[in-house]
C-alpha cells in the first residue's frame, strides 16, 4: 500500500511542477504550458485467474506540451513579428551553423552587421535556410547613397527595407518551418526546440503556403504565453490537495500498522 501512497505523491508532485513552470512562464513570449499525463499501474499475479486488474499506483509520464497558438500583443515594433497560424521561425547558431534550432518568438534584434537575431544571437533564415541580411544603405540610379528609413514584413513574410525617395528593396523572405508533429519537438529553452525523429524534419516555406499550410506573418505584434493563470492556479491547488490528502492517508495507514504491531 505504502508504494500505492508514494506513487500518487510523486504524481501531485510533479503536476505541482509542471503547473508552477506554467505559471512562471506567463509573461514568456510564446511559451507553451504543459499539462501532466498519468497512467494506472496494474498489479500482475500469475497466479490469479480473475481477469479483473488491481490497481497498483499511478505512473508518471512525459508532460504534454500544449501548442494551441497564444494571443497576440501588439508592439507597433517593425521588427516584432507574430506567427498567425502554424510554423515556427528557423535559427541558426552563428558559431554552429549545423546547430538548427525553431521559435515562434518573434522578438528580433537588428545588428550592427545587418543580421536579424534572437536575444542570445541566433539568426533567423529565409525560405532557402540562408542569412537574412538587412543592407543599411543603397547607392540609387543618380549614385546617390541612401541610408535604411524603415523596415516592413508584409503578412507572406516579405522583408522589405525603404530608404527614402521612393527607394525601397525586397531583401528576403523569412522562413517558416513546419513538421510531422510538433508536439514531439523537443524543448530546449528560451522558447527554442529542436528536431527529434518523432517530430519529423522540418519542412520550411514561405509563409500562406497553402502546400504547407504555414501561418501568416502578424508585423508589430508578439504572441503570448498560452497559459491561463486564473485556470493554472485552480489546478495548482488541486494538485497540492492532492499531495496532502495523499500523505494524511499514508501516514493514517503507517500509523495503524504500527499500532497493530505494537
Amino acid at each position: 500500500m505504502v508504494a500505492i501512497y508514494k506513487s500518487g505523491m510523486g504524481a501531485a508532485l510533479q503536476d505541482i511542477a509542471v503547473i508552477s513552470n506554467n505559471i512562471a512562464n506567463a509573461g514568456t513570449v510564446s511559451f507553451k504550458r504543459s499539462d501532466t499525463i498519468f497512467e494506472d499501474i496494474y498489479a500482475t499475479e500469475k497466479s490469479r485467474t480473475s481477469d479483473v486488474k488491481l490497481g497498483n499506483g499511478v505512473q508518471r509520464l512525459e508532460p504534454r506540451r500544449a501548442h494551441q497558438q497564444g494571443s497576440f500583443i501588439m508592439t507597433n515594433a517593425a521588427l516584432d513579428l507574430a506567427i498567425n497560424g502554424e510554423g515556427f521561425f528557423a535559427i541558426k547558431n552563428p558559431s554552429n551553423p549545423d546547430e538548427l534550432k525553431y521559435t515562434r518568438n518573434g522578438s528580433i534584434n537588428l545588428t550592427n552587421e545587418g543580421d536579424l537575431v534572437t536575444m542570445e544571437g541566433f539568426k533567423y533564415l529565409d525560405t532557402a535556410g540562408n542569412d537574412i541580411k538587412i543592407p543599411f544603405s543603397v547607392v540609387d540610379n543618380d549614385e546617390n547613397v541612401r541610408r535604411l528609413s524603415a523596415i516592413n514584413v508584409a503578412a507572406n513574410g516579405q522583408i522589405q527595407v525603404d530608404y527614402g525617395q521612393g527607394v525601397s528593396v525586397n531583401v528576403a523572405t523569412i522562413g517558416l518551418s513546419t513538421f510531422k508533429d510538433e508536439t514531439k519537438l523537443r524543448s530546449d529553452g528560451n522558447t527554442n526546440y529542436i528536431v527529434t525523429p518523432e517530430s519529423g524534419q522540418a519542412v520550411t516555406s514561405a509563409p500562406q503556403d497553402s502546400a504547407t499550410s504555414t501561418g501568416s506573418i502578424q508585423a508589430g505584434a508578439l504572441e503570448a504565453a498560452n497559459v491561463d493563470t486564473t485556470n493554472e492556479i485552480a489546478r495548482l491547488l488541486r494538485a497540492q490537495q492532492a499531495f496532502s490528502g495523499t500523505s494524511r492517508i499514508m501516514q493514517a495507514d503507517v500509523d495503524m500498522i504500527r499500532r497493530l504491531i505494537d
